[in-house]
């Protein structure tokens, strides 16, 4: 460019000052310059052949740095290259007016305009003011040369910085080998001791390019790709930066042989293992960090929480890597540091966990009764088998004792009825007020089993097995509550399924984008399975307890006792009744979630989804008396507890409003729809003052002042207990024609489907969000009671034979242990990723299918160990046992 730049100018120049030679020799003056022009740039060529370039001619002059082949020139020669052959130079074509010509010139070169200055050679012939002109036309061309020169080199230096942070993984730059390398001198100031000493050799190593340091900079994390598809989980790899500890050479004559598995040992050689250990080990650090842009750099508006991976030594604590990324300066980035942790580095223990501990003391101790139990069963079985074989035998010698087998034969089928239909009655329902419907068998036989017998049985996996998954329901069980049951459940698990995984996403944007979708709102509307749950609670405890005192079963708890005392007695056994059963699996799981948690917290590459390590040690005793729902939900424990606590209380509500319905029903019912109304004002007035807009975006917004709290939630558990009372009043029998059926199931389907869609691109404001709020929880019980209560009167039609399915009943009865156990589930598989997952989704359909079948498969496991033991033995030592034979 240097030439042909020369080129350029000169030939700009001798135009336009040839054109204002005066006088009639102009016309040979410029076919000498022009002469004298060629002859410059033939030497400029030969110049440049000989290897100089633009660059090569440094500071120096354009032609006075040009080496001659033999002696160097002179003082003078510099700009004989612009002579003739009579000693004419440039200069001499110019007249008095040359000042304006070159002012002209220059504004056509882009204002360059100064030249360095180069003695040209006195001649003879040279015409009066000719030096004066050629020190002023040299002096302009140098000048030229040089600015042109400086002007690239400032372009050069320009376009390379911007370079350097072009695109947005450049500007995207937190923490990486290079920014250690460049500001180790500052950075080494905030260690010391023996992480000073492994990061100095780490950084020797990265300056060397030894193999391991370049694993361990490959394992650590930095931005990749999409930032603004909300990716915040930069993590590297920590399987890589651990696999450095365990560095060794390749075995070449192993991979160069050709099997198929040889060649994979090869590649895996090669690519993961190969080279010499580090010379310290390493460890993977997650760092936490926010992420503001300087104002140089605004590509987004936001703030920025993003979690980066760091393959360090070990010897350095997480404090020090804290210190490290919190010194560093990013190019354009401004960060601070918020958490520092060190997964993966065997800081927890389990056997040091006193939780753990006992844990592991209850499940051994379980497990002894479940073998033990299974075998006492299995042994009575064998013993009816051949007291069977043997009344067959003395039946066939005497007919005359025929009575006696058909005893015997009695007996047998009793003692099925001991392991099998006790526990089916139990079992039937998740809510403790069955129990006052179960029958008691009094049976006769020949052996008789001790109270220690039966509690031993109770854990029989034989026996609870076969009750999970009878296809028989009890006389006072409404078939079609199994089969909400497991809807609502499989909708539960659906949408925390979503909630969890898109957390732990790399492209967490995309929920913005489905939520723009119809559909996506089936997913959003999950929450109103809960009030689901509400409706069947209060629906059953009502129907139940009717139905039971009806019966004149619980005078066995208040006979001969006066009414307040009998109330109260009623009262303390049925809450009695309901702690003890849901308390043990209930209590098992907040042990698990605790110990998980800690382990996630230590050991998994990212943050765990709540601070159940740090809660449950301190506030479990809350969740032990179902009043966790009181208090700040930043305080609470297993935070899916919350529909559990504000269950009992509402249980414990409806308690009293039964009770004293026996005596005083208006009453009763007054203070029912008291506290209706009350639930519905305050649920709107809630909403109203903190100006919660109930929205597609996010169902769980205001959750600790509207979600969980027991005062906005109970509107859905009276309306269970109306539609309780009505299928009581009526007998399971209502008539009426199909045209108010049809009507019926119109409006019920109607609300169904504005209360899951009717938010659809929906923008309300305060007072309407008030009043959605207050209304739309109580609208979709009133539905579900409406299907209820269709189904069990004869006009369900094929939604009665979709509920009330047998194949649905066990999974109907292991529901609240798959309440209790899915998030658990949920988190184990979030909490051992390595790397966050791309959703898509079909992936999130496949993950919630693969989870739904873990979950429950694990919930039956605590059904049979927990729940059914626990039911059978609060069975047994009811008031209402009495002895049963074999």
């Amino acid at each position: 460019m240097g030439p042909l730049l020369v080129l350029c100018l000169c030939l700009s120049a001798s135009v336009v000052y040839g054109e204002e030679v005066p006088g009639a020799g102009g016309s040979a003056r410029e076919e000498k310059l022009r002469s004298a022009l060629i002859d410059a740039f033939q030497n400029i060529k030969k110049t440049s052949a000989r290897g100089l370039d633009d660059e090569g001619l440094g500071n120096s002059d354009l032609i006075g740095s040009q080496p001659a082949p033999s002696a160097a020139p002179g003082p003078h020669e510099s700009f004989d290259l612009f002579a003739d052959d009579d000693g004419l130079s440039f200069a001499e074509a110019f007249s008095e007016s040359a000042d304006d010509a070159h002012d002209h010139s220059t504004e056509k070169s882009h204002n360059v305009q100064h030249i360095v200055k180069a003695p040209a050679k006195n001649k003879t012939t040279s015409k009066p003011g000719r030096d004066s002109i050629i020190q002023r036309f040299s002096n302009s061309i140098r000048t030229t040369i040089n600015e042109t020169r400086n002007i690239s080199a400032k372009r050069e230096s320009a376009s390379y910085n911007e370079s350097a942070f072009l695109g947005i993984d450049n500007t995207l730059r937190v923490f990486d080998s290079e920014i250690l390398v460049r500001q180790w001198r500052q950075l080494r100031r905030e260690v010391a001791g023996r992480c000073l000493e492994h990061l100095q050799l780490y950084v020797d190593g990265l300056l060397e390019k030894r193999l391991w340091a370049m694993k361990m900079d490959d394992a650590s994390g930095r931005y990749s790709s999409m930032f603004y598809w909300g990716n915040n989980y930069w993590t590297g790899s920590s399987e890589l930066c651990l696999a450095i500890n365990d560095a060794h050479e390749p075995d070449m004559q192993q991979a160069n042989k050709s099997s198929g598995s040889q060649i994979f040992a090869a590649w895996r050689d090669d690519v993961s293992l190969s080279g010499a250990r580090a010379p310290f080990e390493a460890a993977f650090y997650s760092a936490r960090l926010a992420l503001t842009l300087a104002p140089r750099a605004q590509i987004t508006n936001f703030r920025r929480t993003v979690h980066v991976g760091l393959c360090l030594p070990r010897s350095c604590t997480p404090a020090d890597v804290g210190r490290v990324l919190a010194a560093a300066r990013a190019p354009l980035l401004r960060h601070a540091v918020l958490a520092v942790r060190a997964p993966a580095q065997g800081t927890y223990q389990y056997l040091e966990d006193p939780t753990f501990r006992v844990l592991l003391s209850i499940c051994c101790i379980v497990g002894t009764l479940l073998i033990a139990a299974t075998a006492y069963d299995m042994k009575l079985a064998r013993d009816v088998r051949r007291r069977r074989r043997r009344v067959e035998n003395m039946a066939a010698v005497e007919s005359g004792r025929s009575l006696v087998a058909a005893t015997d034969a009695k007996a047998i089928v009793s003692g099925k009825s001991l392991y099998n239909e006790n526990n089916n009655i139990a079992l039937n329902s998740n809510h403790s007020e069955e129990r006052l419907t179960a029958e008691t068998v009094s049976n006769d036989g020949e052996l008789k089993l001790s109270v220690w017998s039966e509690l031993l049985l109770s854990f029989s996996m034989k026996a609870n097995i076969l009750q999970i998954f009878d296809q028989s329901v009890g006389a006072d069980t409404i078939p079609v509550v199994h089969g909400l049951r497991c809807m609502s459940m499989v909708w539960v698990i659906f949408g925390h399924t979503c909630i969890v995984v898109f957390k732990y996403a790399d492209n967490t944007a995309l929920r913005a984008m489905l939520e723009q979708s119809f559909w996506f709102q089936l997913i959003i509307s999950a929450v109103y399975s809960v009030d689901t749950f509400f409706c069947l609670g209060g629906m059953l405890v009502t129907f139940l307890y009717f139905r039971t005192n009806a019966k004149g079963k619980l005078d066995l708890l208040t006979k001969g006792r006066r009414k307040f005392t009998a109330g109260v007695l009623q009262f303390l056994g049925l809450i009695a009744y309901r702690f003890a059963r849901l308390t043990a699996p209930y209590l098992f799981m907040l042990g698990v979630v605790e110990v998980t948690m800690k382990w996630f917290q230590h050991n998994a590459v990212f943050e765990p989804p709540a601070l159940d390590h740090e809660t449950c040690p301190q506030y479990w005793w809350r969740n032990l008396l179902y009043i966790n729902t009181l208090f700040p939900v930043e305080q609470m424990c297993m935070l899916w507890s919350w529909y559990l606590s504000d269950d009992t209380q509402f249980y414990a509500v409806s308690a009293v409003l039964l009770i004293l319905a026996t005596s005083n029903f208006n009453l009763s019912a007054a203070l029912t729809g008291v506290f209706f109304i009350s639930s519905l004002l305050t649920t709107g007035y809630v909403s109203w003052s903190n100006e919660h807009v109930p929205n597609g975006d996010d169902p769980f917004t205001s959750f600790d002042k509207i979600y969980d709290k027991p005062w906005t939630r109970l509107g859905p558990y009276l309306v269970g207990m109306a539609t309780g009372w009505i299928l009581f009043k009526t007998n399971l029998r209502i008539r009426m024609n199909k045209l108010w059926a049809t009507v019926g199931w119109l409006c019920c389907t109607g609300t169904l489907l504005f209360l899951i869609f009717g938010l659809y691109n929906t923008r309300l404001s305060v007072a309407a969000a008030a009043a959605y709020s207050a209304l739309s929880h109580s609208l979709w019980a009133a539905a579900i009671g409406w299907i209820i209560v269709a189904c069990s009167t004869g006009y369900g039609g094929w939604v009665r034979s979709l509920l009330a399915a047998p194949v649905l009943y066990p999974f109907s009865r292991v529901t609240y242990c798959a309440y209790l156990v899915h998030p658990v589930v949920l988190r184990y598989v979030a909490m051992h990723l390595t790397h966050p997952i791309h959703l898509g989704e079909l992936l999130v359909f496949v993950l919630f299918l693969g989870l739904t079948v873990i979950s429950y498969v694990l919930a039956f496991i605590i059904s049979v160990a927990f729940e059914a033991p626990m039911v059978t033995m609060l069975k047994i030592l009811s008031p209402q046992r009495k002895p049963h034979r074999v």
